[in-house]
């Protein structure tokens, strides 16, 4: 019996840590979904490994400690350990913040207050947004009611901005940029019928010159798993209440196993299809955005490639979760680099006040300098 235990941990740790490797397109959902379960995979792993220790079962604890060690690249992706921090009060840095602002929830009420303040108080140097509100009037401030008395403060640092609503991400800047459309659009679409029509995915590269050095960064909001309300309550999560955005979409009907199967192969997609842009792009590059996958899926791989380098493993700590919503604690807002950079610090803002009510994403920053 625990030799069967032991030969089901170490498959399913392999795969959880590399499955990654593997394009869903042609293998289907299943190794994507070991991926996103890594953590919980690897605490069981441990705790089985001190199972058969207890009980002297000694090849199976060496079977376990090396299926471990082999997963300890893939691990310290989603649980780094970075002691201290390189960031000096002298250095001459600046920040890049990303976040999905969903859509800067209740825009006329006091929740879109909450992302506003929230950019202003992190107050980084570059803001990129995602799942920016799907109307024009986002843009014109001083028709909205409730968080106008924010936008004074707001335009005053970050004077350099750009935002379309067919495009879904945005730019606040407290440098000039110029916008680059090295992305070529997937599929017409609107996006005020966002969630009618999943076959796109939103991205804009800006060229941005910080300190007399030129650098492109990317934001972009790649696909969506389109989970209804009642695939959602796997977690047990009460959604009842909610509206749910799915309802009258084509994708409403089709099964759990079906909508996952089609999201990570439409991202697959869209992950190469953004990779091929990053390749074309000067040499210092910044990526940032809503992933909708996490740190060693197929996704992230295919835009880290052998070059790009990720903030958060190169300086956070511990386990840490961009998505709050629906008991899905999963990391997949990312800030991945290369470059003449150093990422010096990266956090995520996790315990800012009211952020959870207002946007189903956490910010996640990055700080760089230049060597």
């Amino acid at each position: 019996m625990t030799v069967a235990v032991t030969v089901l941990v170490v498959a399913g740790l392999l795969m959880s840590a590399y499955g990654g490797l593997l394009d869903p397109r042609s293998c289907g959902y299943v190794p994507g979904v070991m991926v996103l379960l890594l953590p919980l995979v690897g605490i069981a792993a441990v705790a089985w490994a001190g199972v058969v220790a207890l009980m002297r079962r000694w090849w199976q604890t060496t079977v376990l400690g090396l299926a471990l060690l082999l997963s300890l690249p893939s691990l310290g992706r989603v649980c780094p350990v970075n002691l201290g921090s390189d960031l000096c009060e002298n250095d001459s840095t600046f920040t890049v913040m990303t976040y999905n602002v969903a859509g800067f929830p209740h825009l006329f009420t006091e929740d879109s207050c909450h992302v506003i303040r929230t950019i202003l108080d992190i107050n980084a140097d570059v803001v990129l947004m995602q799942e920016m509100p799907h109307t024009d009037y986002a843009i014109h401030y001083d028709t909205i009611r409730s968080p106008k008395n924010y936008f004074e403060e707001l335009n005053a640092k970050f004077p350099y901005r750009s935002y379309s609503h067919k495009d879904e991400v945005a730019i606040m800047s407290k440098y000039p940029f110029v916008i680059d459309t090295v992305v070529p659009a997937k599929k017409g679409y609107d996006t005020v019928i966002y969630h009618k029509d999943l076959d796109h995915y939103p991205a804009l590269a800006f060229d941005v010159v910080i300190n007399g050095h030129k650098v492109r960064l990317f934001s972009a909001h790649l696909q969506t798993y389109g989970l209804s309300n009642a695939d959602k309550r796997i977690t047990g999560t009460d959604t009842d209440g909610d509206c749910d955005v799915m309802q009258g979409s084509r994708l409403y009907g089709m099964s759990f196993g079906a909508k996952l199967d089609r999201a990570f192969s439409m991202r697959a997609d869209d992950a190469v299809n953004l990779r091929n842009a990053i390749d074309r792009s000067p040499e210092t590059v910044i990526v940032c955005g809503d992933f909708n996958d996490v740190p060693g899926s197929f996704c992230y791989r295919t835009l880290a490639g052998d070059d790009m380098k990720d903030a958060w493993t190169e300086c956070g700590l511990g386990y840490a979760h961009t998505y709050n919503a629906h008991r899905f604690y999963f990391k997949i807002d990312h800030i991945l680099y290369r470059g003449n950079l150093r990422a010096v610090d990266a956090r995520v803002y996790s315990d800012v006040p009211h952020t959870y009510t207002s946007s189903d994403h956490y910010p996640h920053t990055a700080t760089f300098k230049f060597y």
